[in-house]
């Protein structure tokens, strides 16, 4: 009822202006608020790609391994000679070190020389257990002495049938020049206790190649 009687009015203010010729300035405009949007942006959601780790092959690399505590030298001798001539022979000792300055050694020789009377010639054969302390000068260079005890086996071809073994104590004195890690050149002196009535052997002056495991 109240909608009919609003919309009446309305009608009637219209033709009013509309006889009067004026602008329709009754009319009521009415403008819809439009509420302002707000705008929410949705959160993108961005894929990173993951990394990829590729691990290479890692070769194992060996400690390199130093020298053993063994050695072994093989040597050429030369024996002065009592009461008979000079001669040569041949020798080999076998050693293991305890620290680096000490080791004890084993060690074998075979030597000949012609006896001064008789002209008969005679061998040698001798075995040795030395303790032998060294001392490096340089990197390259190193000096040792040697102490210990030998036995050694005289025999004398055509001198009613000579065989003898005798034993004494041993001193040394030697150098070495190490070519590298593993080998060495060793010169060496030795002299015994035994009595060179027994034996025409003489002192030992020896060179050699030092092999060390």
């Amino acid at each position: 009822m109240k909608k009919r009687i609003v919309s009446s009015l309305l009608v009637a203010g219209l033709l009013t202006g509309l006889q009067a010729g004026g602008d329709i300035g009754g009319v009521v405009s009415i403008e819809n608020e439009v509420a302002p949007v707000e705008v929410v942006q949705a959160p993108v959601k961005v894929e990173v790609p993951k990394k990829v780790v590729v691990e290479a092959p890692v070769k194992k690399v060996e400690e390199k391994k130093g020298p053993s505590d063994f050695y072994v030298v093989a040597k050429g001798l030369y024996i002065t000679g009592e009461n008979a001539d000079p001669g040569m022979g041949a020798g080999l000792d076998l050693g293991y070190r305890l620290t680096d300055s000490l080791a004890v050694e084993l060690g074998g020789t075979f030597s000949k020389n012609e006896l001064d009377i008789s002209k008969k010639e005679a061998s040698y054969k001798t075995g040795s257990l030395s303790l032998v302390y060294n001392i490096k000068a340089t990197d390259s260079i190193g000096v040792f002495a040697k102490a210990g005890y030998m036995l050694e086996q005289v025999k004398a071809n055509g001198l009613n049938n000579y065989d003898e073994t005798e034993s004494g104590a041993l001193f040394g004195l030697g150098a070495e020049y190490a070519m590298s890690d593993a080998m060495a050149i060793v010169a060496e002196y030795d002299m015994s206790t035994i009595d060179k009535d027994d034996s025409s052997r003489g002192d030992a002056v020896s060179l050699g190649l030092k092999y060390n495991f």
